[in-house]
């Protein structure tokens, strides 16, 4: 028989023997991607659709004789899916597994399930025809992408089709090797078209090293299906696989080993870090408006570090996380678990919630939020950050950013400041009271143009280490109070712009500055034009190598109300305001 007919005979029976004994109707392709509802993902399923028109599937096979038992059991197990979006359905297939005797999961393929169709109509039928709607809201979740290509979701007890699956049971022992090996017989079960289920069946032909290729024939809707071991001598099965697609170059059929994805280890699923790292997370609140929907919003950045250098910010390429890192972090949005990535498309006008959870090794954050200009809220009050030496940008241009929750924010071993909330613009408060800067070298542009802060009370900043305050309120427009009476500038050396254009500001005490090592002052008060007083009482400028505009655009302030007998400064100010 031509292995292009896939044992025809066996399927047609078979196809006969369930419309007889099940009165299963067969679905309706076209009938079904009638009045569907609207969907921002159409192009994802459409994609999916077009692979399985073009043959994404390969027909091959060989007949292997299974006990009609065995396959009524193994067909209590697997599901038909149907995804739906704007007048368009893809089929597909899963099977449910029971992990450990509180974790059952439903199994499929990652391009038919992922974080993209969280808004999508999902329905699941299982064997005696019960439909449940699948709403991936407040389930687990774990996406693997390619090349793994598999999803698993969590099946709840209170689900209304539970009582009726059959979990197949996952012997942790079988992995490649003894029981898992090039030419063993195998069999899946499937729903090829969003028809009735059937089985095919065949060999192992090649094993790398998370992955196989295999001959049993397939068509579309196949995707997702289970594929099982069948050991003939004891009648006894096993689900080793999961149904991918064809491999082409190969023209074999290709699934992933399940145990590549579950471990052994406490029998939990393979990098569920979740369950070691909850304990140090951050949350944040984002709010999408109508023209952020179907972009790419960045919700975290944790690759490129930027920094200032003859002046200029430049890009440097350089991984701020490495590999092993970035496997020690989880992101969920919504409670739903995606993979790493720096930027998300959000389908849907709304406010989400983001978790950022670590382990507990961590030890820079540098950038960790730059340009997550959406972020309006988050909260560090969980986040462990004892081991952090480096927040430089930390919450660079967060432009959205209203609130920061600093509660139990360890700062006692960072090292770099600078540019921390660098154009957190809409910023109008924020507590750092529990800061402990002690070990801080490097604060400049730290407030950058936090054009909304009124106030900022640093009266505790322990600032005896630091030796650069440049740029440090620059554009801080708004802000009328300063608490500063505290610093200690005995190590600063550099504080050009460090007040440029406050333009808000009108009285601020620098009585208490020494600026013995300080070598430039440029631009230090320039655009201050509200500025009416200010004490430079002790102001040294002996090794001052660059001064000029320090008082440029200070058009209130007026000599009796400049405090100082340092006579370089007076003829700054003299030459500024002249």
């Amino acid at each position: 028989m031509d292995i292009c007919e896939r044992n025809q005979q066996y399927k047609e029976q078979n196809i006969q023997n369930e419309l007889k004994n099940d009165n299963i109707q067969i679905a309706s392709n076209l009938q079904s991607m009638k009045n569907m509802p609207n969907n921002q993902n159409t192009q994802d399923l459409q994609n999916i659709k077009n692979d399985q028109h073009n043959g994404a599937e390969m027909a091959l096979g060989r007949n292997l004789s299974v006990p009609i038992d065995i396959i009524i059991k193994a067909r209590q197990s697997v599901c038909k899916i149907i995804v739906k979006g704007s007048g368009i359905v893809v089929y597909a297939t899963g099977f449910f597994m029971k992990i450990s005797n509180t974790e059952n999961y439903l199994v499929t393929n990652n391009h038919i399930i992922s974080q993209r169709n969280i808004y999508d109509d999902i329905e699941i039928e299982i064997h005696n025809k019960k439909t449940m709607k699948l709403n991936l809201n407040n389930r687990k979740i774990k996406y693997f992408e390619k090349p793994k290509d598999i999803t698993i979701i969590e099946i709840k007890n209170s689900d209304p089709i539970y009582d009726d699956i059959l979990f197949l049971d996952y012997d942790f022992n079988y992995k490649k090797g003894y029981y898992i090996y090039k030419n063993a017989d195998i069999f899946l079960i499937q729903h090829p078209h969003g028809q009735s289920a059937e089985h095919a069946s065949g060999k192992i032909v090649n094993i790398n090293d998370f992955e196989f290729d295999h001959d049993i024939s397939t068509e579309n809707g196949s995707s997702g299906s289970p594929i099982i071991l069948f050991t003939k001598s004891i009648n006894f099965i096993q689900v080793i696989g999961v149904h991918k697609k064809a491999n082409y170059d190969k023209n074999l059929n290709s699934g992933t080993f399940i145990g590549e994805i579950f471990t052994n280890e406490n029998n939990n699923i393979i990098n569920n870090k979740i369950n070691k790292i909850s304990n140090n997370y951050i949350t944040a609140e984002l709010d999408i408006k109508d023209d952020n929907v179907n972009k790419d919003i960045r919700i975290i950045n944790s690759y490129e570090e930027y920094m200032r250098k003859d002046g200029i910010m430049k890009r440097m390429k350089k991984k701020l996380m490495n590999e092993e890192e970035i496997k020690q972090c989880e992101i969920r949005i919504n409670d739903i678990l995606i993979p790493f990535n720096y930027f998300y498309k959000f389908t849907k006008k709304r406010k989400y919630i983001i978790k950022y959870s670590f382990n507990n090794n961590l030890t820079k954050t540098n950038y960790l939020f730059y340009e997550c200009s959406s972020l309006t809220n988050i909260n560090l009050s969980n986040f462990n950050s004892q081991n952090i030496t480096d927040m430089r940008g930390m919450f660079w241009s967060c432009s959205s950013l209203k609130n920061i929750n600093f509660s139990n924010f360890n700062t006692c071993h960072v090292r770099k400041m600078n540019y921390m909330f660098f154009y957190c613009s809409s910023l109008t408060n924020i507590n750092l009271s529990n800061f402990n800067t002690q070990n801080v070298k490097n604060m400049s542009g730290m407030f950058w143009k936090c054009s909304s802060l009124a106030s900022i009370n640093l009266s505790n900043f322990d600032t005896h280490n630091v030796t650069n305050m440049s740029f440090m309120f620059y554009e801080c427009s708004s802000l009328i109070n300063i608490n500063i009476a505290n610093f200690n500038t005995n190590k600063v050396t550099d504080m050009n712009h460090m007040f440029s254009y406050c333009s808000s500001l009108t009285n601020i005490d620098l009585s208490n500055f020494n600026t013995l090592k300080v070598t430039d002052l440029g631009f230090m008060f320039c655009g201050c034009k509200s500025l009416t007083n200010i004490n430079l009482s002790n102001f040294n400028t002996q090794n001052v190598f660059y001064m000029s505009y320090m008082f440029e655009g200070c058009e209130s302030l007026k000599n009796f109300n400049l405090i100082t007998n340092n006579k370089d400064i007076i003829k700054q100010f003299n030459d500024n305001n002249n």
